[in-house]
Order: C-alpha cells, then structure tokens, then sequence
C-alpha cells in the first residue's frame, strides 16, 4: 500500500488538471504554460501519481540540478518504489531493468536517446510522456527541423504517446531559415506543430480563476550607470562596427539593389544569409559581440578584445576604465537590502564584484559554473538561512534552475537580447524589485529598453515596468 500524500489543489491548478485529463481520454496532447513559481511541479506530482495513476510514464527533465530535485520531490511525497531515475551513472543493465519494471522513469534527453540507441523497444510499455520545460526543446534557429538533438530522434520514439509539455516561457520567436533567407516564427507555433493534435493552455485561459492570488509581482528598474569614459570607448567601438556595416551594403548594392534597400531599412537583417564573404559578415558579429565584452567585463579583460577588434593601445590606454562604473555603482544597490542576488556573465566579473563588495563588509557567495553541484547546493542553503547581509554572485552557467525567493532584490548586471531568458532571470527572486543595469547613452540602453518592453507586453501579468533610474559611480 502506498503511502501518498494528498494535497488539495488550487483553482488554477485543478483547471489545468481537468482539461489535461480530458485531453488524454480524448488522445489529444496538451502544453501548458504555467509561469514561474506556480507548481509545475506539483501537476507533475498530481498527474503521475493521482490523474494517471495507472498509466506507464516517462517525466524528461532539462538539466541534471532539475532531475534530482524533482525525483526527490516526487519520492518525498509518494514513497512509491513504482518511481525511478536513470542518469548517466546508471549502467545498461539498471537503465533496461528499471524502463521494464518501474511505472514511472524519469530522465534526461540525452540520457533517454543514449538508451533507446541499446535497446530500441525500451519505450513500447509506456503510455505517455511529460517533458518539463518544453521550450527548450525547440531550436534557436532552426534550419528544415525546429528540434534540438536529441529531440529529433527520440520523437520517432513518442509517435502513439500522448505527450504534456510544461513550461513558463512559451511567447519567444526563433528563427527559421528558408530559402536563404532568416525568418522569426513563433515558438509556440513551431512547438505545436512539431507535437501535432495539441491543445495550448495559457496563463491567459486561467486568468478566471484564483490564479491571481498567487502571482508575485516584479518590479523591473531600467537602471542607468554614468561613465563618460567607457561611454567614449563604445562610441568608438560603435563607429567600427559602422564601417563594416558600410562595407556590406557596398558589397550588397552590386549584387542585389533590393536587398541593399532592404537592409537599409532593417538592420536585423544583417543576420541574414547574405551574397557577401562570410569572413566580412563574421567581422560583423564579432563587433556586436565585442561590444558586450566591453559593457560586461572589466576593462582589464575586454581590452584585448577590443584591440583585436582595431581600437588602438594607445586610445585604450588613456580612454578605457580598468574597472568601469557598473562594478561601483552597484554598492549602493546592494547596501539597501539583506539579501541580494547579482546575475552576471562571465567568471572575471563575478570575481572583481565579490571583491568590491566585501572589501565594504558585506558577505559574499560566488555560485558559477565551476562550483560541484553537491557545493553549489551548499552555497544556496548557506544564502537562504545566512542571518548576515549577503549577496550571491551568480554567473549564466551557475544560475541555472535557481529559485531564491529569500532574496529582496535582483540585479541584472548584463543582458542577452533573448527575451525568455531575461525574463527568467528576473523571475529567479520570486518578486521584489529587478535592477537591470544598461550605460548611459550607448546602444546597451537601446537594447535594455527594446527587451524589457518585449516581457513587459508578454509577461505584463508577471511584471512592473518602474520607471528608469540613474547611478554615478
């Protein structure tokens, strides 16, 4: 007899929970959007153990750090031996062992696809599949098939399975190349035509209900940084990137006047496949790319790619800041709470910010990529029950499938134009107020302002767009 324990659903939840049944008894699929903080994971819980209870599943999770707190979630509540867990230490034979006898498996892609490849009849028991965080299964662009490996080849294996996808991000475009040309589509739409005979159930669809009650409102804080220097420095970055602009529509203009007209109109289009080297639309990039370098890093360390990129020593040496005024101004952010979290993206800013920060007395915790995930767990419990001030330094690689709700507030130190995963980081607080950090009159500012106005007409039930506010180093 197992013992299960019950809990009494919300609402919203028990909306959710009754169209999806409905779904299966009518062999239709079903995604379903469900935004941060709202229990993804305990529909998973209620529908492996209580809506489907005699039915033969296999639950993918998206990252290592997701598998093991679900399977441990699930265990705590179910005590139930029908569950499982196979990874990548797991040898053949527990893996064939445990997909012919256990109820439930859970899993990750890769680790799934490996498996089938040595006993392809491993999947034919099993009646359904729910894949946690299906966004990310679709393809950044995407050229003949939206599908990520291993997606492409273990969706042979789900034909005649009803498949549930659960996700918060589910309004991003990617890009679909067609005919040489680049074209944004929705991922959604893609999602459910890859799926086939799916039913969407938004956050809009459930807004009737309690859902309300439980939303924690972000305040998102378009945050300026005053630096003359580095804004200096990225003017000249910028006139760069301009001359090779200028250099591809002259090319362009000989071969293709249409398109010549066309860029000139739309410089997204620049990323498009184009009748030019590839070495000079290359350069293009790296000149974008350059630029984050310099509003993300110290200047000790984007200086080498900006010289790479043509600035010369000299100008860099009497115009580029060793420590720019972000890594400043962000004192006085952090000195007005208990506890903070800076997100950020590369390893040397983490280092000089946790620096700076203790130098002034408050404790810091680095949580990167390069931490075990047996310590990074440490960290994270060290921060949440810390009675001290103390701030989390978090890079990309380290901030994966964090929740720190203990957290008064979140400041973006650099931001990436993909609109979900912004959105993400700022969710990882769970509330409160958002800094996200943009210098002064420069093109960061353009792009701050272009994807914050993107989540806040896609997530508005979500956010708070407050106005901008200024800091001097």
């Amino acid at each position: 007899m197992l013992n299960i324990t019950t809990f009494e659903p919300r609402e919203y939840q028990k909306e959710i929970l009754d169209r999806t049944l409905l779904n299966v008894n009518n062999k239709k699929n079903t995604v379903i959007e469900l935004d941060c903080g709202l229990g993804k994971r305990f529909l998973q819980f209620s529908l492996l153990f209580e809506k489907f209870m005699n039915k033969s599943i296999i639950l993918i999770l998206q990252s290592s750090s997701s598998l093991y707190e679900t399977y441990n979630y699930l265990l705590k509540y179910s005590n139930s031996e029908e569950l499982a867990l196979i990874d990548s230490r797991s040898s053949s034979a527990q893996r064939e062992w445990k997909l012919e006898t256990k109820r439930i498996v859970l899993c990750l892609p890769q680790t799934l696809s490996n498996t089938i490849k040595k006993f392809p009849n491993a999947l034919l028991k099993f009646d359904m599949v729910i894949i946690n965080e299906i966004d990310q299964i679709i393809r950044r662009t995407s050229v003949g098939n939206y599908l990520k490996q291993p997606y492409n080849n273990l969706f042979h294996n789900f034909q005649m399975k009803t498949i549930i996808g659960m996700s918060g991000t589910l309004r991003d475009e990617h890009y679909v190349v067609d005919r040489l040309q680049k074209k944004m589509k929705n991922e959604l739409i893609s999602l459910c035509e890859t799926i086939g005979n799916v039913e969407f159930l938004s956050m809009d669809s459930i807004m009737e209900t309690d859902v309300k009650q439980f939303i924690e409102i972000s305040e998102i804080i378009p945050t300026a940084i005053i630096d003359d220097k580095l804004l200096f420095v990225s003017m000249e970055l910028d006139l760069h990137i301009d001359d090779v602009k200028r250099e591809i529509l002259n090319q362009v203009k000989k071969s293709d006047i249409n398109l010549f007209y066309d860029l000139k109109r739309n410089s997204g289009l620049f990323f498009n496949p184009l009748p030019i080297p590839e070495e000079l639309q290359q350069k293009l990039f790296l000149g974008y790319l350059t630029r984050k370098y310099l509003w993300a890093m110290s200047g000790k360390k984007s200086r080498f790619h900006l010289m790479k990129y043509g600035l010369s020593n000299e100008f860099l040496k009497n115009n580029l800041p060793i420590i720019p005024a972000k890594f400043f101004a962000i004192k006085q952010l952090v000195f007005s709470a208990k506890k903070s979290i800076i997100l950020c993206s590369y390893l040397d800013t983490v280092g000089i910010l946790s620096r700076i920060i203790a130098h002034n007395g408050i404790k810091t915790i680095e949580i990167t990529g390069k931490i075990a995930s047996l310590k990074r767990a440490s960290q994270l419990d060290e921060f949440r029950i810390s009675e001290e001030q103390t701030v989390a330094i978090i890079s990309n690689v380290g901030e994966r499938d964090l929740d720190l709700p203990e957290a008064e507030i979140l400041i973006v130190f650099d931001l990436v134009r993909t609109t979900k995963t912004v959105y993400q980081k700022l969710k990882r607080s769970r509330g409160g107020k958002c800094y996200v950090l943009y210098y002064h009159d420069t093109n960061e500012e353009k792009k701050v302002k272009s994807v914050l106005n993107k989540i806040d007409e896609r997530y508005n039930w979500s956010i708070k767009l407050m106005p901008k506010m200024q800091l001097m180093k």
